[in-house]
């Protein structure tokens, strides 16, 4: 999934057709969540009516049964799954055609492994710190947060957070905003600073919730600034992983520890100034021409 261009580089007019395609995969994932949402909403009401607690007034707790949660899993698998398999032929079909692929031993040389790896788990410990802080000036927009991370079963269902928040979402992700959106955005003739930051915007909208699209934005410019000096989604693959694993159990081992406040925020001080660290080294690296 990841290439070097053969032609030489030319300088390309602007193309607002490639940017308005950019676009497409966000309503098409908005589409498809929801369309993977349905089945366990019917489920949960189907259950609440069941038990007599069906509550027109109030329909917060329709995903909150275990047949539901089960429902929204397999949904969320399903979604996944098609979204893969549709985005990886999209963007092969439309950008890696006709070039030359990167070998796995390039792709994750140690170096670029190492500087990934740290560039994101200093991107973890930056929305870790906002988010402290937020809890501290403002503990009801941290309460709704958490009241809708777990209407939506992350964290609390095991299937959905092994295989789909840390395994399958991470790669769907990639391939739709990494992959097609950033491709089309770049190919529309933008500057590499605006391909990354609007890719990020957009990446930030999709999770639709205003504390969590904030920090996948941040998490957004991390993941454009791999691929585009990487010159590949495998890597920010890795790196979404890494994320997504760090976010549901480091930082809950972390928690689990019960160090004193202050250490907790010493380490999260220290990944993070590594992981601008990281960024700096990376900047510094060669553009892998895609596309």
């Amino acid at each position: 999934m990841s290439t070097i261009n053969t032609t030489p580089a030319v300088k390309k007019k602007f193309d607002v057709v490639d940017l308005l395609i950019s676009f497409l995969p966000l309503i098409i994932m908005v589409c498809l969540l929801t369309a993977a949402t349905v089945p366990a909403l019917f489920v949960g009401i189907y259950k609440m009516r069941q038990d007599g607690t069906l509550d027109i007034q109030n329909t917060s707790e329709l995903l909150s049964s275990p047949e539901a949660q089960t429902a929204l899993a397999i949904g969320f698998i399903v979604y996944a799954v098609i979204t893969i398999v549709v985005f990886f032929f999209w963007y092969k079909k439309a950008f890696l055609k006709k070039q030359i692929k990167l070998g796995n031993k390039e792709v994750f040389s140690v170096k670029k492994v190492i500087l990934a790896i740290v560039l994101i788990l200093g991107t973890s410990a930056v929305i870790n710190l906002g988010l402290s802080a937020v809890a501290a000036l403002a503990p009801s927009v941290i309460e709704s947060y958490s009241d809708t991370m777990d209407s939506a079963g992350l964290g609390s269902n095991l299937i959905i957070t092994l295989v789909y928040a840390c395994i399958l979402g991470p790669i769907a992700e990639e391939l739709m905003f990494r992959g097609v959106t950033q491709a089309y955005i770049r190919k529309s003739g933008l500057p590499a600073a605006a391909v990354v930051i609007i890719t990020a915007v957009l990446f930030g909208i999709a999770h639709m919730n205003p504390v969590q699209s904030t920090y996948a934005t941040l998490f957004g410019l991390s993941l454009g600034l791999l691929r585009y000096k990487y010159g590949n989604i495998r890597i920010t693959s890795l790196a979404h992983i890494v994320f997504n694993v760090f976010g549901t159990y480091g930082v809950s081992l972390l928690a689990a520890m019960n160090l004193p406040d202050i250490v907790t925020y010493i380490v999260f001080a220290i990944l993070a100034v590594a992981g601008i660290v990281a960024a700096v080294f990376i900047c510094k690296e060669p553009v892998t021409k895609i596309d």
